[in-house]
C-alpha cells in the first residue's frame, strides 16, 4: 500500500509518502520553493517526493488531502470566518472612522473568492498534476491530522492527546483520552477561542510577523517581568471547565487599533515590550496547563502527546512536562502545519511508529554535490574522516556548516542541515547573531551527547524521546551553565537536541571527537539558512548560503569547502 498525503491550504504546504508501512518522505514546499512559510500549491515538494522515493503516480494507491471535503468546508468557512469578520471587523473599523477599510473588509471577507482560491483551484491543480493516478482520494481534517501526528508517533497505545493551534478549519483546541485507538473527547474550543490567535496578537503588536515570529516572543519574554502587564493580558484569555476562552471583543479592539494606527493602544504604551511578551507567555502557560489539568482530573493517565502550532512554544511544553501527574511527554516534531501530512498518512496507514530520526526529505548524489561546488568556484577537499576534522575546526573557534544526506522533516535543523560551533563563550551569541543577521535576544540551542544529557539538563526523565527533536526546554544544571554558557538562556533554560549514535552516526561522531578534545559533550546547533529563508535543501542552496553568509567553512558530505 502506497499512500501520498498533500496539504494544499495552509501557511506551510507539505507532502508525505508512506509505502508498505514505512515513512519514505515528508517535507514542506518551502524547502524547494525557497519561500519561507510557503502557502502555495506544493507542486515542487510533490515532484521532489516522487523523485526521492522513485514512486510513479500510477503506483500510488491512495491520495489523502488534509482538508474537509466540499460542501462542509464551504459552510464552515462562511459560518466561522466570513460572517464574524464582516460583522465585528466592520464594527471596529466604523469605531475608528475608517470607512474605506470597511469596503476592504467586505471584499476580503467575501467567502466565495476566498474559497475558490484556497480550496477548489489547488485541489483541481494537484489532481491534474497526478494524471495517471488510478486509486482513491480521501480527505482527513486539518485539526484531526495534528492529533493523529501526536498519537501515532508517540509510542503509546494509551495517553492523553492534545492539539493547541491557531485554527484548523474551525477547531483550535482539542484534548482526548485515547486507548487502543478509541478516542474520547474531553474538551476543546473553536475560533475565535484560540490560543494561537491570542499569541499572534502579541507577535503582531510588537511588530513581528504572526505565524512566523512567535518564537521570538518566547525568547524575548525571558527578559521581562510578566506581572507588570498581567492584569490586562489576563482579561484576554481564560479557562472555564477545561474550555479555553478568548475575550474576542478586547482582542479585536486591540488588534484593529494596531492594524490601523501601526502603534500600541494607549493602555499598553506604558509597558516595555519585554514585559508585554512575558505577560502573554505567562498567561498562555497558565491557561494551557489548566486545560491539561482538567483532563488529568477526568482520566488518571500519566502520558501526554502534543501537536499544533502553539506547542512550538518550547517553554510552554516545559510547563506541561512539569505538571504533577505527567510522567512522560511527547511533542510531535512537526508540530505546526508542516506535520499535518505525516499525521494524515500515519492515520490512513494505521501505522504506530516511534520516530528514530527525522531525516525524511531529499538527498543528493555525490555528482550533484561536486557540480554545486564547482559552480561556485570554492576551494574544496575530500576528507576521509571528515567528522574528526569538523571537531578540530570547531575546537579552533571556527563556525562550520554541516550538510549531509537527507534533509530533516519539521522546523528544526538536526545535524544534516546545521551550523555548528563551540558553546563555551557566551559572547558568541552576539557575534553569531550579528553574522547570521538574526534577532539579538534569541538564544542558540545545544546538541548534546545522550550519555551526558542528565549531567547537563534537569528533569529529563520522561522526556528523553521528545528531547531528541528540540521541542522542549529544560532547566540547565550548574555544570551546563559553567561549561556551555552560550546555549543557556537568561532564564537558565536550554532547548536541546539529545543525540545518540543510532540516530545519526556522523553527527554523533562529531560530538564524540569534540569531547575527546575538550571533555565538553555539547555544541551550538542552529539552522543552516540565510536570514528569513527556509533551511537549506539542495547542495546549491548550501553553497549559495555559505558564499553569502558568515561561515568559516562548510562540510558538505565528505567534502570540506572554504573561501580563499
Amino acid at each position: 500500500m502506497t499512500i501520498l498525503t498533500i496539504l494544499y491550504n495552509s501557511h506551510n504546504t507539505s507532502v508525505a509518502l508512506i509505502k508498505d508501512r514505512k515513512i519514505l518522505f515528508a517535507a514542506s514546499n518551502e524547502r524547494y520553493s525557497r519561500k519561507k512559510m510557503d502557502s502555495g500549491i506544493p507542486l515542487k515538494a510533490l515532484k521532489a517526493c516522487l523523485v526521492q522515493t522513485r514512486i510513479k503516480v500510477s503506483d500510488i494507491d491512495e491520495v489523502v488531502f488534509v482538508s474537509d471535503p466540499f460542501p462542509k468546508s464551504f459552510v464552515e468557512y462562511f459560518k466561522f470566518y466570513a460572517l464574524p469578520f464582516i460583522k465585528t471587523k466592520g464594527k471596529y473599523l466604523l469605531w475608528l472612522k475608517k470607512p474605506s477599510k470597511i469596503i476592504k473588509a467586505l471584499i476580503y471577507g467575501s467567502i466565495i473568492p476566498v474559497y475558490i482560491v484556497k480550496e477548489l483551484y489547488p485541489l483541481l491543480r494537484i489532481k491534474w498534476e497526478l494524471k495517471g493516478f488510478k486509486g482513491k482520494y480521501f480527505f482527513v481534517p486539518h485539526h484531526m491530522s495534528h492529533l493523529y501526528s501526536a498519537y501515532y508517533a508517540s509510542g503509546w497505545k494509551e495517553c492523553l492527546v492534545a492539539c493547541f493551534e491557531g485554527a484548523g478549519l474551525v477547531d483550535a483546541v482539542s484534548i482526548y483520552h485515547v486507548k487502543n485507538n478509541n478516542w474520547t473527547r474531553i474538551s476543546g474550543s473553536s475560533v475565535p477561542d484560540s490560543p494561537g490567535m491570542f499569541y499572534a496578537l502579541i507577535t503582531s503588536i510588537l511588530g513581528f510577523k504572526p505565524l512566523r515570529h512567535e518564537g521570538k516572543i518566547t525568547g524575548l519574554s525571558a527578559y521581562g517581568n510578566p506581572n507588570k502587564a498581567y492584569s490586562f493580558v489576563k482579561s484576554l484569555l481564560s479557562v472555564d471547565k477545561g474550555v479555553l476562552k478568548v475575550n474576542y471583543d478586547l482582542w479585536l479592539r486591540t488588534s484593529t487599533y494596531y492594524d490601523v494606527n501601526k502603534k500600541l493602544p494607549e493602555n499598553l504604551r506604558k509597558f516595555k515590550r519585554e514585559d508585554l511578551a512575558a505577560a502573554f507567555q505567562k498567561r498562555l502557560e497558565v491557561c494551557v496547563t489548566e486545560v491539561v489539568k482538567y483532563a488529568l482530573k477526568r482520566y488518571k493517565v500519566d502520558k501526554i502527546a502534543l501537536s499544533g502550532g502553539v506547542v512550538a512554544n518550547v517553554k510552554l511544553n516545559q510547563r506541561i512536562h512539569e505538571l504533577a501527574g505527567i510522567k512522560e511527554i511527547y511533542i510531535h516534531p512537526g508540530m505546526g502545519d508542516e506535520g499535518l501530512v505525516l499525521g494524515a498518512a500515519l492515520y490512513k496507514a494505521d501505522l504506530f511508529v516511534k520516530l528514530k530520526n527525522l531525516y525524511l526529505g531529499s538527498s543528493y548524489s555525490d555528482r550533484e554535490v561536486l557540480k554545486a561546488i564547482k559552480k561556485y568556484g570554492v576551494s574544496h577537499k575530500k576528507i576521509k574522516n571528515i567528522e574528526k576534522e569538523i571537531a578540530r575546526l570547531i575546537f579552533e573557534g571556527k563556525v562550520v556548516g554541516r550538510y549531509l544526506g537527507k534533509m530533516e522533516y519539521g522546523p528544526r535543523a538536526l545535524g544534516n542541515r546545521s551550523i555548528l560551533c563551540e558553546a563555551t563563550d557566551p559572547t558568541i551569541n552576539a557575534t553569531l547573531n550579528k553574522k547570521l543577521k538574526r534577532t539579538e535576544f534569541m538564544p542558540f540551542a545545544p546538541v548534546a551527547l545522550k550519555e551526558f544529557a542528565h549531567k547537563c539538563f534537569k528533569n529529563l526523565k520522561g522526556a528523553e524521546y521528545t528531547a531528541g527533536f528540540m521541542t522542549i526546554t529544560f532547566d540547565c544544571t550548574p555544570y551546563m551553565k559553567k561549561k556551555c554558557p552560550a546555549v543557556v538562556h537568561v532564564d537558565g533554560t536550554a532547548r536541546p537536541q539529545i543525540i545518540e549514535k543510532s540516530q545519526n552516526p556522523s553527527y554523533y561522531k562529531i560530538l564524540k571527537e569534540y569531547y575527546k578534545l575538550t571533555s565538553i559533550p555539547a555544541l551550538i546547533n542552529t539552522s543552516f539558512n540565510m536570514h528569513e529563508e527556509p533551511i537549506v535543501c539542495s547542495p546549491d542552496d548550501a553553497l549559495r548560503s555559505f558564499i553569502t553568509g558568515a561561515l568559516d567553512c562548510l562540510a558538505i558530505d565528505n567534502y570540506l569547502v572554504w573561501k580563499e
